[in-house]
């Protein structure tokens, strides 16, 4: 098969410079998701991949750099990532990269007309690029198919920015997105609201998520963390739980840390805490080396959301199987994005009843040993079935009969 495709991932390398050295962070859970999509799709000797990215980084002067050049990343031993060239700043770089986009797309098309087992698959919905990459592909008679991670009725709702620019921004692009969100041959979604949300009547595989099992490899052994730790690790806003997951700490009774990483409009909230309290530490954001290292070593990994917030039943939270890849055991809000089978993986609430979440996790404190036997259940499940590989298998099987059904209609 050949493949074009488009998204915004980077090399690692790049990746973590640009978090350090960037005010405002690009998205890890992106990242890691596309990053591992690649790895999972390198391992097949059948695809042929075409790779060009738009870089995730904050318009400049909030990002680390004004003008994105063009180079070439390399991801793995199959995989080159053409990473398109821009100039950093609002319109401009959206322009730039559809460009850039609408060049390295024509001559994939008139390289492979020829061929019959071809498509293109997009991440995301960029629509400056997605408007034009259908426009390309209709003329082509080649199949397009979008991977959505967020729904676009979704986007950009989990917080109000100050700035009046971003706000109109934002609001433009949500509409633009949904308006394209319906017209491409087929899908990939982590959930099955997704489907009936996006595109009810399109072809579609659900791929929850790809687990990126090499990624604690090289990490040197820790011991587990004196006193007990709680970790959250993720955008630190109250639409996300961390209120609730700090107020039901405080009402916790068996002598236990809790630890904090990341970024959001509730920082400030947990900084006054944090002050106040000396068992809440807040490390903000770090690297993700460290981030893995720390999961490890805490005793419990908390995922704790309002399961009737509308943006659960689209959301499958990227950083639940990372969690579970650390081999500590996670407590979560059921979620019903989540499927049923990961339930016997994890300690999971029905509730956001701060004192009674707080009595579970002491009962929990009380038994590490049955903790430890949760974690090494929860590592060998993701690992064994929800990897990168098996995962994007699954979503070439899909392309590959989708494109033959429709050679054949």
């Amino acid at each position: 098969m050949k493949l074009f495709y488009f998204g915004s991932v980077c090399s690692p390398e790049v990746f973590n410079e640009t978090v350090a050295r960037s005010r405002v962070k690009p998205s890890a859970s992106a990242q890691n998701f596309e990053y591992a999509l690649i790895k999972g799709f390198s391992s097949y000797s059948e695809v042929d991949m075409t790779i060009a990215s738009a870089e995730s980084i904050a318009m400049y002067p909030s990002g680390n750099r004004l003008y994105l050049k063009e180079r070439d990343d390399v991801l793995t031993d199959r995989a080159t990532a053409r990473i398109l060239p821009a100039l950093n700043l609002l319109g401009i770089k959206q322009a730039n990269h559809a460009a850039g986009a609408v060049k390295l797309l024509k001559q994939w098309l008139a390289d492979n007309r020829t061929e019959r087992d071809k498509c293109v698959l997009l991440y995301g919905l960029y629509p400056r690029v997605a408007r034009e990459m259908l426009r390309l592909c209709q003329q082509a008679c080649c199949r397009i198919y979008a991977v959505i991670t967020d729904v676009p009725s979704t986007m950009f709702t989990y917080t109000n920015s100050g700035s009046l620019v971003k706000r109109l921004f934002a609001n433009s692009y949500r509409k633009a997105a949904m308006a394209l969100q319906g017209k491409f041959d087929g899908y990939v979604y982590l959930t099955d609201a997704m489907q009936e949300e996006v595109a009810p009547s399109k072809p579609y595989v659900l791929v929850e998520t790809l687990a990126d099992t090499t990624i604690f490899d090289g990490l040197e052994a820790v011991e587990k963390s004196t006193p007990p730790a709680l970790m959250y690790a993720g955008a630190l806003y109250k639409k996300y739980g961390v209120d609730v997951i700090m107020e039901s700490f405080e009402r916790v009774q068996t002598p236990c840390e809790l630890w904090l990483f990341g970024s959001g409009d509730y920082e400030e909230e947990i900084r006054r805490r944090a002050q106040a309290n000396s068992s809440i530490r807040f490390f903000g954001r770090v690297s993700r080396e460290e981030v893995l290292r720390r999961e490890k070593e805490a005793t419990l990994l908390l995922n704790i959301r309002n399961a009737e917030d509308e943006y659960t039943k689209y959301s499958f939270p990227s950083k639940m199987v990372e969690y579970m890849l650390s081999g500590t055991p996670l407590l979560t809000s059921k979620l019903p994005g989540v499927p049923d089978e990961y339930d016997a993986y994890c300690y999971t609430i029905t509730e956001r009843n701060k004192q009674n979440i707080a009595k579970y996790i002491d009962s929990l404190l009380q038994d590490t040993k049955e903790l430890h036997v949760m974690g090494e259940r929860a590592r060998n499940f993701v690992t064994a079935q929800k990897n990168c590989y098996v995962q994007a298998g699954r979503i070439i099987d899909f392309l590959t009969r989708d494109i033959a059904k429709a050679e054949t209609a």
